[in-house]
């Protein structure tokens, strides 16, 4: 089986870099209107305002979760990346969106689909961890949500947690300032039902490249058991991913605790967070709706409450897949209101006009 080191992954992701990054980079800071200013101002805010997080990148631009997204969100003047973490079948971690390569990655043109695991439903599509690591190296990226550009599809490796410490290292010495990381953990009971836990091997890789402790390294997970399963992360500030308010997270079979996402958005449940996470990631629906009409809602108590409980308040849900991609006067309409609530962060695909639109 085919296995290329993970220096060499790395080269070679570098190296599409070289040959494709700079006309696409300076073309989209162009067109978004993201200059030295806002990264200026994204300097000095370091981590002391409310922060801009782009999830998976400059997602709108570049397929999400790849090197060349988030070099182009560090350079649009993100604070932090959202980093969507899985793991193959043999313990790396990867950086994908969604478990079924087959809808981010042209493994379907590369490999047979997987057998079923013994004591497994059978697979479907090419879930991550059903992958060895030595047929993860060989995929490229595409992008996965209809109307984004798909110019770039085929172009960029599909890269590991490891990649991404190395470039977001060289570029914190590049632009001298400080660009965090929010690891959010995916299908963690599915190896810990192996007898693989991911989060151990997470923190060793953490560990491997100085970050263990680092408050600029934000895990997060939506399944209260997988902070357990992470013990002590010292320094590394823990965050509760939380889903659609009638949804149970996954762990809920395993555990029986049957409260829902929505159950843990109420004071009491907020306040049981806390025992075991240092913020909350909610829908921007959460803290404050929108109208038919496009107009806003009055906001929820969440934010308040939140902080109430002692929690970080980080909301997502802006130009994500299945929302509408607002023009450029709305976008920024939409994040000054939700920044005016207090919150401590926002997640979005579109980081170079949140960084507009901060305080």
């Amino acid at each position: 089986m085919f296995r290329r080191p993970l220096l060499a992954r790395h080269m070679f992701a570098r190296s599409m870099f070289a040959r494709f990054m700079p006309v696409a980079l300076i073309a989209t800071l162009a067109a978004t209107g993201a200059g030295t200013a806002n990264i200026a101002q994204a300097a000095g805010e370091g981590p002391f305002g409310p922060q801009v997080i782009a999830r998976d990148g400059a997602a709108v631009t570049f397929p999400e979760a790849t090197l060349a997204a988030f070099d182009l969100a560090i350079a649009q003047g993100a604070d932090m990346l959202r980093v969507d973490v899985y793991q193959t079948f043999d313990g790396v971690q990867v950086i994908r969106t969604r478990r079924n390569l087959a809808e981010t990655t042209d493994i379907a043109s590369l490999i047979s689909s997987p057998a079923a695991i013994k004591g497994e439903p059978p697979p479907t599509g090419y879930p991550v961890d059903y992958t060895l690591y030595g047929d993860y190296a060989r995929l490229t990226s595409r992008q996965p949500i209809p109307g984004r550009r798909a110019e770039f599809d085929g172009i960029f490796s599909a890269p590991i947690l490891e990649d991404l410490f190395v470039l977001v290292e060289r570029r914190r010495m590049d632009k001298r300032r400080r660009i965090g990381l929010l690891l959010v953990l995916h299908d963690a009971e599915i190896h810990a039902a192996r007898g693989k836990p991911m989060e151990p091997r997470v923190l060793a890789t953490l560990q491997k490249y100085g970050l263990a402790g680092s408050p600029d390294v934000m895990i997060g997970t939506g399944d209260p058991s997988g902070f357990a399963r992470l013990g002590s992360t010292g320094g590394n500030p823990r965050i509760f991913v939380l889903g659609a308010s009638t949804a149970l997270p996954s762990d809920a079979a395993r555990t029986g605790d049957r409260r829902t996402y929505g159950d843990f958005q109420t004071p009491r449940g907020l306040r049981a967070i806390r025992e075991f996470a240092d913020a909350i990631l909610v829908d921007a629906a959460d803290v404050q709706g929108t109208y038919a009409d496009g107009g806003a809602m009055p906001p929820t108590t969440l934010v308040g409450d939140a902080k109430a409980a002692g929690l970080a308040v980080y909301v997502g849900g802006f130009a994500d897949e299945g929302d509408q991609i607002l023009p450029r006067p709305a976008a920024l309409a939409m994040y000054r209101r939700i920044f005016a609530l207090g919150v401590d962060g926002i997640v979005t695909d579109e980081p170079a006009r949140a960084v507009a639109a901060r305080p």
